[in-house]
């Protein structure tokens, strides 16, 4: 059926010959330019293109998005360049200059790239925390020594009042009961010395003046010896009897009355007189004094708010502790007596502000003596500039806690992450250019030998694909031109026609390339996946050689049988032939298409373009060439007259052996197909794309980084949950609801696969009740406001974030991650939130839940997707060879040879190389395997339609297939052997598996299936292979 439809094409093409070829010229030309578009509409994000639509994972991340604030931290809204480095230590200083001198040069470098903002690392970090802290410290430093300075003057000013009113109050009455001692007692005498020595000044003459009259009408009844007494009588009398002058006049002076009534109160005048003078030296007489002095100013720094504040609230004492220590100095005190006591105690008072800090901590070792240093000048930049750079994590006084630190440093102190912020995206000469400067440091001789430096970050990680991308399709299309160029060479033993296949294949490739790039870029508007430009190129290079040497092929066989319309058969029957494995390859990925399976899915549409566009210039444009050029095409051989078919002798001999062992090449069969199925479902795939891509230097950060923050820091996973209820009312946290995502974080904090929890009540790392009594009132707010950023816009909402200890693709992740559900939902029942119906909903994201997502969709996808495929390829078949079993038939041979592929490939990679099967190899290569494969199976049954329609037995017309069409078919499938084989140079894991899968099917198909098995069902089927059409040589158009 429709082989008429290609006869007339064929004449069609061949009488307009050159407006043909002017029609694929032109169409050429005017689409070329939008060839680049295919390649610049390609993105190379492994894990943005990996999330299904409508995935718990993709509503995960929508909801995140809605409701939430970014948390992808630096260059989350441009793009973000990460230099991870690792083995040398930021506890070092050698290790930390390193990694100083590596930052700035670095950073001297990016200040000359467009859309460069800034870099943050720990030590950037360090240095603007200690700047910035050290302002504080400083003048905490000055108003300290200040504060101690002051008091301690005010308070020698109060030792000296105190030292001159003991001597007022029992000096004067000691020296005068001196004098009377030493004169004998003469009274006279006594008070005329007493009053000299006071320099006539008051209060003090009227004080001798009034201890002295008592004095006087009273010593007398003393005995000499207890004449003390007396003396210290006429004191008390002066001091305290209101009749008295001096007691009047202190009335007037209350602190000078308050301050000798507190001596006459607590130091005695016989204590003064046991001292000979030197009662300054008495511990009675000094414990008086300093508690009087700490009495008094604590009264007086008590009513100063301000004061109080500072010293509790910077220093962390209570006034009496501080002035017991600034009283402790000594009257006056030096200013290195100062220092040295306010030193420590601007330590204590910064120990006490950061107890409790969530972001910033102190170094208990060194703090006192960057004080010192910081005290001792004006200039902090300098100062903070020169601790940075000569000293490291294990001496800085004021470094990040361990949850700021290890955002940047790994728990081995010797990995760090760099992070430059860009606003829009870096090139890949970017990307080198810091590889080489980093790589520098490594060198031998280098600053850091020891050391390595790795570039990641997505849009570098992009980058870095895409140079292996491009550069791994270049090699396979090089590798795969150069064979086919050799093989078809060889076949038609002609350089000219070797080189046609390769300009069709170009005329091909541009087209296919213009057209996909206009339609994803207007009409989709949308990008394609990394890997669909190199599957169209290697697809569209296999196919088009195989369609081309097919049709040129039967030309010269008709050529060679004298047939003066051996154009026009060609087209009619070999046209017909490519058409019919065409359409069915292109039918096979329409159905990828449609499918919208990750990764894959939009290398269905492009394929089935570039095939389409391949089947046309094989029946129009190659037939143009062939009527222009003729047999010269194959010069230099000549197309001798009946000369024989290539390996003609070899298929007979094949065909022969097939003939004789029909019912054990049947049994062969069955076995070959059921041990291949049992290899296939017995094999389990997987989603890891990422050991499967080559590893740069972007894969291999990844890995170091899981290895030193235990566990992947870059990918963590998430989960959303919704409430019935809002988890904030009036601004206050809803226990219930917060207890409950409690219950949920401490679950996930309790799995050996999960190394950090962050969430509402664990806003840190660790758990922090609702109503933050645990906090410090002065970080209340610290903690209300992480807490209230893993809670949503809409507060129904909250995510909890968690890192696995293992990286996200690996197996381990994904075995974890599957059983999340199952710990959720029995920590939500035991908590009562089911019951209570608080939780309406959770949903898990992140990259491993995605590639869960991507495996249970890709897999369910790829189950529904076959059988609609084989019907599809049924129903083409089924019109275009007139047949309901032959069409069975091809499909069932075709399916055992791709589980045979396919069971070669698992045996080789999953259980020779231990590498993961990724679930796209199976789908893409059966995909691929059902059409394609069908390509030589197809070309005999119409070559073997043909020959019974022209009157021959179906044994013969197989037969003669085989004969005819083995040497052509062989050729044909060393062709796609080698173009598909070439991907297995790619140097891409994913490219190698599918490459392989591809080769060893096409071997299969060529050397087994199509030689053996075909002709062996064929000819046990006979008559019934057209049922229910009727053979006969009226059928032939001929």
């Amino acid at each position: 059926m429709f082989e008429s439809s290609f006869r007339r094409i064929a004449k069609f093409s061949a009488r307009h010959s050159t407006g043909i070829i002017i029609f694929w010229v032109i169409a050429l030309i005017l689409v070329a330019p939008s060839s680049t578009l295919f390649l610049s509409n390609t993105s190379y994000n492994l894990g943005g293109s990996i999330v299904p639509a409508n995935s718990m994972a993709q509503k995960a991340s929508d909801l995140q998005t809605q409701y939430f604030s970014s948390s992808e931290g630096p260059g989350s809204n441009g793009s973000a360049l990460i230099i991870v480095t690792s083995n040398t230590s930021v506890t070092t200083q050698k290790g930390a200059a390193g990694i100083i001198s590596l930052e700035q040069n670095v950073t001297s470098y990016l200040k000359t790239v467009n859309g460069y903002d800034n870099i943050t690392t720990a030590f950037t970090l360090e240095n603007s925390t200690l700047y910035h802290f050290s302002e504080g410290l400083k003048q905490e430093l000055n108003s300290t020594y200040s504060l101690i300075s002051s008091i301690n003057n005010q308070m020698t000013v109060l030792n000296n009042s105190v030292n001159q009113t003991v001597g007022l109050i029992y000096g004067l009455p000691a020296y005068y009961l001196s004098v009377f001692s030493n004169t004998g007692g003469n009274v006279s005498l006594a008070y005329s010395q007493t009053v000299n020595s006071t320099g006539y000044t008051e209060p003090a003459v009227s004080y001798v003046n009034n201890f002295t009259q008592y004095w006087n009408s009273t010593y007398t009844y003393y005995t000499p010896t207890n004449l003390q007494n007396a003396m210290n009588d006429s004191i008390n009398w002066a001091l305290h009897n209101s009749t008295s002058p001096f007691y009047a006049l202190l009335q007037n002076t209350p602190q000078q009355r308050d301050l000798i009534y507190a001596i006459n109160a607590n130091y005695s005048f016989f204590s003064y007189l046991g001292t000979a003078g030197s009662y300054y030296k008495d511990t009675n007489y000094t414990g008086f004094v300093r508690n009087y002095t700490i009495s008094t100013f604590s009264s007086q720094l008590s009513s100063n708010s301000t004061l109080v504040s500072f010293i509790g609230d910077s220093l962390n004492l209570t006034v009496n502790g501080f002035l017991e220590s600034v009283y402790g100095l000594g009257q006056p005190a030096t200013d290195p007596q100062i220092m040295q006591l306010m030193v420590p105690m601007v330590a204590n008072g910064t120990k006490y502000t950061l107890k409790g800090n969530p972001l910033i901590t102190y170094n208990g070792q060194t703090l006192e003596g960057f004080l010192r240093a910081l005290n001792s000048t004006d200039n902090i930049e300098s100062l903070v500039r020169s601790e940075i750079l000569h000293g490291s994590f294990a001496s800085y006084p004021v470094i990040p806690t361990p949850y700021v630190f290890h955002q940047f440093v790994g728990y081995d102190n010797s990995t760090t992450i760099m992070i430059a912020s860009f606003s829009e995206n870096y090139s890949l000469t970017v990307v080198n250019t810091v590889t080489d400067i980093s790589n520098n440091y490594s060198k031998s001789g280098g600053m850091l030998p020891s050391s390595h430096y790795y570039v990641a970050g997505t849009s570098a990680l992009d980058q870095q694909l895409s140079n292996e991308i491009l550069n791994g399709m270049v090699r396979a299309l090089v590798i795969g031109i150069a064979l086919s160029i050799i093989i078809v060479g060889l076949f038609f033993r002609s350089p000219v026609a070797a080189f046609i296949p390769l300009a069709i294949f170009a005329f091909s490739t541009v087209l296919s390339m213009g057209l996909n790039g206009l339609l994803y870029q207007y009409v989709f508007h949308a990008s394609i996946s990394f890997i669909t430009p190199t599957l169209l190129l290697i697809l569209i290079l296999g196919l088009t050689s195989d369609y081309v040497v097919y049709i040129m092929s039967r030309y010269r066989q008709e050529r060679r049988r004298g047939n003066p319309t051996a154009l026009f058969d060609a087209g009619q029957w070999a046209g017909h032939a490519v058409f019919t494995s065409g359409i069915t390859v292109a039918l096979s990925y329409i159905v990828l298409w449609l499918s919208n399976i990750p990764i894959f899915s939009d290398s269905g549409l492009t394929n089935a373009i570039g095939v389409g566009i391949s089947i046309a210039l094989a029946n129009t444009f190659l037939i143009a060439i062939l009527e222009k050029t003729g047999t010269k095409l194959f010069w230099p051989s000549d197309i001798t007259h009946a000369e024989k078919f290539p390996l003609e002798k070899s298929m007979t001999r094949i065909a022969g052996v097939v003939k004789n062992n029909k019912k054990k090449m049947l049994v062969v069969f069955l076995v070959v197909t059921f041990l291949a199925s049992y290899v296939y479902f017995e094999t389990p795939t997987s989603m890891n794309v990422f050991d499967l891509v080559p590893s740069s230097s972007g894969i291999q950060a990844l890995e170091v980084v899981n290895n030193s923050f235990n566990g992947d820091f870059f990918d963590r996973g998430f989960i959303v949950m919704k409430f019935a209820s809002p988890l904030v009312s009036n601004g206050n946290y809803n226990l219930t609801e917060m207890g409950q995502i409690s219950a949920v974080e401490k679950a996930l904090m309790n799995q050996n696969e999960i190394t950090q929890v962050y969430g509402p009540t664990f806003p840190y790392g660790s758990f922090v009740p609702p109503d933050f009594s645990t906090v410090p009132s002065s970080y209340n707010s610290t903690y209300r406001n992480q807490t209230n950023s893993f809670i949503g816009s809409d507060s129904h909402f909250a995510t909890i974030d968690f890192q696995l200890s293992s990286v996200s693709w690996r197996d381990q992740a994904s075995n974890f991650v599957k059983t999340l559900p199952t710990l959720i939902n029995g920590t939500l029942e035991s908590s009562g939130a089911t019951a209570q119906g608080t939780v309406q909903n959770y949903y898990i994201g992140g990259l491993t839940q995605s590639l869960n997502d991507a495996h249970t969709y890709t897999e369910s996808t790829f189950v529904k997707m076959v059988p609609i495929l084989l019907i599809a390829i049924f129903a083409v078949l089924l019109i275009q060879l007139s047949s309901l079993f032959t069409p069975i038939r091809l499909i069932a041979m075709v399916v055992s040879s791709v589980l045979a592929a396919l069971s070669a490939v698992f045996l080789i990679i999953y259980y020779g190389q231990g590498e993961p099967i990724l679930i796209f190899l199976p789908l893409f290569t059966f995909i691929t395997l059902l059409a394609v494969g069908l390509d030589y199976d197809i070309f005999m049954v119409t070559r073997v339609r043909e020959e019974v329609m022209k009157g021959a037995t179906d044994e013969e017309a197989t037969l003669l297939s085989i004969k005819e069409n083995g040497g052509v078919i062989v050729t044909l499938g060393m062709l796609l052997f080698v173009t598909f084989g070439a991907l297995y140079t790619s140097g891409i894991g994913i490219m190698e598996e599918i490459g392989l899968g591809l080769a060893l099917g096409v071997i299969v198909d060529t050397f087994i299936s199509w030689p053996f098995f075909v002709p062996t069902i064929m000819m046990f089927l006979k008559k019934w292979n057209w049922w229910p059409y009727k053979m006969n040589s009226k059928d032939n158009d001929n």
